[in-house]
């Protein structure tokens, strides 16, 4: 067996996703900028890692080389956790060839290893997942000396990367059994709709109107009606009150908010009547009230929505974001709009006010306090300043960020006090009007192409669907199970560890295998990340410690206080678990019963 075999097949074992990697490069189209690591200690350079390291448990370190170096780090640091990333996939796979890194590659310590600029996302998600407070990041000699700059980078990147991770575990806490019963609720309404993807380039080269809720749209809302026969209207979220009130209906109203407090943004039967979108998180009561003129959209973040459609994060339609106007925004776009036109969108607080009038679902005491307290100031598009909030300031980031990624498409602002938007020109809605005039739009365009598209048939997607959702309220059964085993194994490692090594040491395996066949369980990873994102968070944090633990009696000990929390914690969301997926199974048969009785 030749080098490369032996060191792939330990990578297929312990980092499948880089011997994938490194199989897809071909020998023949190696151009190789090899760099070579001194075989003997090089002791200035381990000396500066001693002072970056200092009692840091995590090391991210830049450059595999030829494992000489993490040997020695390994050997330095045997308490210590390494993440390795590797950013010249040729020099790699000459390493691979070349010798025998197969010690190396299967030490315990060598805890994560990335090569190659795509696999750095996967890298800092393991990083954030297992890293307490801060992490050593060290270089091997030869970037440290050729590549300064990219190592900077890196260290940026991934301090956005950890920013972003940290907000989007303490959200999805917040709202953690909402989306589940949202996304779980919905999967009926999302088989018998269709998909925005399923609109692509309907309306190309047209232009889209996206109404927001935000006080300048009541000095403009004539405009509104005007507008409406030469561009798509497309209502984000609340603003579809305002609209109403003032006798519009919108081609397309979008929800994204996922709370129960849209029972009061559509509680006239009338926010009801403009065709629909809502995307799989957003609040399954809205959808519930329309039976006709849906359409549907997966988020990207939604991992419990694209595990039990069976899609993929790719295939998802949208892209999260902290403000439904970026929903709008890209159903917009999914469309094949050329020009996309902002009203309503101040991202802050002119004249001292929060919504447009019409827009009443919120406490009024509770805005006016916001609207008080706000602390930021942000330059509007008539030059002076408004009052604003961070909220406001994150999702106008948001919003500039999206539209940073779509240039083929004209953003125009005409928010008429709003805030500047990046990535937009400020026009006021009257000469948006003569630029649209000879545009034309169906009053009723959304609700035609659904009409072409409509129709509901029990078949194969539904029945995958109806499978995978069965088969897991049967495995809520079989982990409970997995767990009464768990808890025994759990009291008798504490008493074994002090009277009997060796059999405690057999437990500790069992342990592991008991345990693995729980996490392994296809649905695991979308359900109790999105369920007890902190608490197992705070388990993977933990699992270094475990693993590297030499002292017998403390090793258990870690093992039921860490371990033995999160069995408890998911324990006791199995019931609330099988509620929501019952009612989803039932929601689904129901479905299924209408239409084949319908045929």
């Amino acid at each position: 067996m030749s080098y490369f075999q032996q060191n792939q097949a330990v990578l297929r074992l312990r980092f499948p996703h880089v011997a994938d990697q490194v199989s897809n490069i071909e020998e023949q189209d190696i151009e190789l900028i090899k760099y070579s690591e001194p075989v003997e200690k090089d002791e200035n350079w381990l000396e500066a890692v001693r002072g970056s390291v200092g009692d840091l448990s995590i090391i991210l370190l830049y450059g595999f080389g030829q494992g000489i170096s993490i040997a020695d780090l390994v050997e330095m640091y045997p308490d210590r956790l390494l993440f390795v990333y590797e950013p010249n996939e040729e020099n790699f796979h000459d390493s691979l060839n070349t010798m025998d890194l197969t010690l190396i590659l299967e030490h315990p310590n060598l805890y994560f290893l990335a090569v190659g600029k795509s696999q750095l996302k996967a890298l800092f998600h393991s990083i954030s997942t297992h890293m307490r407070k801060d992490m050593a990041f060290v270089a091997l000699r030869h970037y440290l000396e050729h590549n300064a700059d990219s190592l900077q980078d890196i260290k940026k990147k991934f301090e956005e990367y950890s920013e972003t991770f940290d907000s989007n575990k303490l959200t999805r806490n917040l709202f953690r059994r909402d989306w589940i019963r949202n996304s779980m609720y919905h999967m009926a309404g999302m088989l018998s709709s269709p998909s925005i993807k399923e609109f692509y380039k309907e309306y190309e080269n047209a232009t889209a109107v996206i109404i927001a809720s935000g006080p300048s749209l009541q000095a403009d809302i004539e405009w509104v009606k005007r507008i409406k026969p030469h561009a798509l209207i497309i209502s984000a979220g609340s603003s579809i009150q305002a609209l109403v009130k003032n006798g519009i209906e919108p081609h397309l109203a979008t929800l994204l908010d996922g709370g129960v407090i849209n029972n009061k943004v559509f509680a006239d039967p009338a926010t009801l009547k403009a065709p629909f979108l809502f995307v799989s998180s957003s609040y399954y009561g809205i959808s519930d009230k329309k039976d006709k003129h849906k359409i549907h959209a997966v988020v990207k973040n939604d991992e419990v929505a694209q595990y039990y459609m069976g899609i993929d994060t790719d295939e998802a339609e949208i892209i999260p974001t902290s403000t439904v106007t970026g929903t709008a925004i890209q159903a917009a776009v999914w469309l094949g709009v050329k020009r996309i036109v902002m009203m309503g969108q101040d991202l802050s607080f002119p004249n001292k006010k929060y919504y447009a009038d019409g827009v009443g679902h919120s406490e009024l005491n509770i805005l006016n306090a916001m609207v008080k307290n706000s602390d930021h100031k942000v330059l509007s598009v008539q030059g002076n300043y408004n009052a604003t909030s961070s909220a406001f300031m994150s999702m106008k980031d948001g919003l500039e960020n999206l539209i940073s990624t779509l240039p083929g498409i004209e953003f125009i602002n005409s928010t008429r006090n709003g805030a500047v938007i990046e990535g937009t020109l400020w026009k006021p809605i009257e000469q948006v009007y003569e630029l649209l005039a000879e545009e034309i739009i169906d009053e009723r365009a959304i609700e035609n192409l659904i009409d072409k598209k409509e129709f509901a048939e029990y078949n194969e997607a539904f029945e995958k669907v109806e499978k995978r959702i069965s088969s897991t309220v049967r495995d809520f059964s079989e982990i409970i199970k997995d767990f009464k085993i768990l808890k025994k194994l759990f009291s008798d490692i504490r008493e074994l560890s002090r009277t009997n090594p060796l059999k405690c040491q057999r437990k500790i395996v069992k342990i592991e295998q008991v345990w693995g066949g729980v996490v392994n369980r296809p649905w695991f990873e979308a359900l109790i990340e999105t369920l007890l994102p902190i608490e197992l968070q705070e388990y993977d944090r933990e699992l270094p410690s475990i693993i590297l633990e030499k002292n017998l009696v403390q090793k258990c000990n870690l093992i039921e206080k860490y371990l033995g929390t999160l069995v408890k914690q998911i324990e006791s969301e199995i019931p609330f678990l099988e509620e929501v997926f019952i009612e989803s199974l039932r929601r689904i048969e129901a479905l299924s019963d209408k239409v084949q009785g319908g045929r």
